[in-house]
C-alpha cells in the first residue's frame, strides 16, 4: 500500500496533521527517500537510552522519550484513514506552520513513523531560486519546498527515538523536560522538611533561571524525600561542598554561588573524580548500565 505524505503543522499552540497530496511518481520517490534515510538513521544503533535532557548519544545509541499527548498524532495519522486528514493548502503552504513531514506503515499491528524536521530554509518560494528550463534557468515563483536529508525521529513502540535534542524540539513541546519552577513550585521546595531558607519570599526573589531549573530537576527526582540531611551532608563532604545541618535542616545558604552549589550537589551534577578527588560539576547525568 502506498505510503502517504503529511505535515504535522503548529497553528495557534496545537499540533496537528494534514495530508500533502503528491502525484503517483514524486510518491515512490519519496518513499524510498523516507526508507533510505531510515536505513541511515538506525546504521550502527545497538542500544536505546532513556533521556532525561542531560546528554547527546554516542554514535551507538538513540535516546528515547515516550510519546507526549501532542505528539499522539503521529501514529493516529498512520494508523487512521489517510483521506479524513485534511489537506494541506499548497498554494499557501508557507503559511501552513509546517514544523515536519512524516510517512510510514502499520505492520502486524505494530505502527511504525518516520519524521523529518521542517523549516523556513526549506520554502524555496521565499528565496530567490532558479530551475531549469531548456537550455536557460528561470526563476522560481510557484510554490515549492524540499525535503530535509535526514530523519529526526522514529515513533515506534510507544516511544520517540532521537538523536538530536535540538531538531527533536523543534518539532514538539520538550518543555517540561527543561522547565524551570515557578515562584509557587520555589515556595513550595522552599519550605520542604529536609530545608532551612533563611526567608522564603527573598528566596524566591533571589533565585535566577539556573538555579530554578535546577530546584524543578531535584524537585522531581524526590532527592530530598529519599535522603536524610545528614546523609546529604556526609556525601557533600566527599565533593568538597560544605553543607551545613540547622535544626536537623539543610541549610540553604543566602548567595548566588552557594544556592547553585547546593543545588547541583542536590541534582547530583557535582562529584569528586575517583583518582584526583577533584571536586567537578557535570551536565550530564546518564547512568550507567546496570549500575545502581
Amino acid at each position: 500500500m502506498p505510503q502517504n505524505l503529511f505535515a504535522a503543522c503548529r497553528m495557534d499552540g496545537e499540533l496537528s496533521a494534514k495530508r500533502v497530496r503528491l502525484d503517483a511518481t514524486v510518491q515512490q520517490a519519496i518513499e524510498n527517500i523516507f526508507d533510505q534515510q531510515e536505513a541511515q538513521f538506525r546504521e550502527g544503533v545497538t542500544e536505546e537510552v532513556d533521556f532525561d535532557g542531560s546528554w547527546m548519544p554516542d554514535d551507538e545509541e538513540f535516546l528515547t522519550i515516550d510519546v507526549p499527548a501532542e505528539a499522539a498524532i503521529f501514529e493516529a495519522t498512520i494508523r487512521g484513514n489517510a483521506m479524513a486528514v485534511p489537506d494541506l493548502d499548497a498554494a499557501h503552504f508557507a503559511e501552513e506552520g509546517i514544523k515536519a513531514l512524516f510517512t510510514g506503515t502499520v505492520l502486524n499491528g505494530a505502527a511504525k513513523v518516520l519524521v523529518q524536521r521542517f523549516t523556513s530554509q526549506q520554502v524555496l518560494s521565499r528565496r530567490f531560486s532558479l530551475l531549469q528550463q531548456g537550455n536557460a534557468f528561470r526563476q522560481l515563483t510557484d510554490a515549492a519546498f524540499t525535503l530535509d536529508n535526514s530523519l529526526t525521529c522514529i515513533v515506534e513502540d510507544g516511544k520517540i527515538k532521537f538523536k538530536s535534542m535540538q531538531k527533536l524540539r523543534s518539532i514538539i513541546d520538550m518543555v517540561e523536560l527543561y522547565r524551570a519552577a515557578t515562584d509557587a513550585e520555589v515556595q513550595a521546595f522552599a519550605g520542604h522538611t529536609s530545608l532551612a531558607v533563611w526567608n522564603v519570599p527573598e528566596f524566591v526573589a533571589l533565585t535566577n533561571q539556573t538555579s530554578r531549573k535546577l530546584i524543578h530537576a531535584v524537585a522531581a527526582s524526590g532527592t530530598l524525600d529519599n535522603y536524610t540531611p545528614a546523609e546529604i551532608q556526609t556525601a557533600a563532604q566527599s565533593t568538597g561542598l560544605t553543607v551545613t545541618i540547622e535544626n536537623g535542616k539543610v541549610e540553604m545558604p543566602r548567595e548566588h554561588v552557594g544556592i547553585k552549589a547546593l543545588l547541583q550537589f542536590l541534582n547530583e551534577s557535582r562529584y569528586s573524580g575517583p583518582l584526583s578527588n577533584q571536586p567537578y560539576v557535570t551536565n550530564s547525568q546518564r547512568r550507567v548500565n546496570g549500575a545502581r
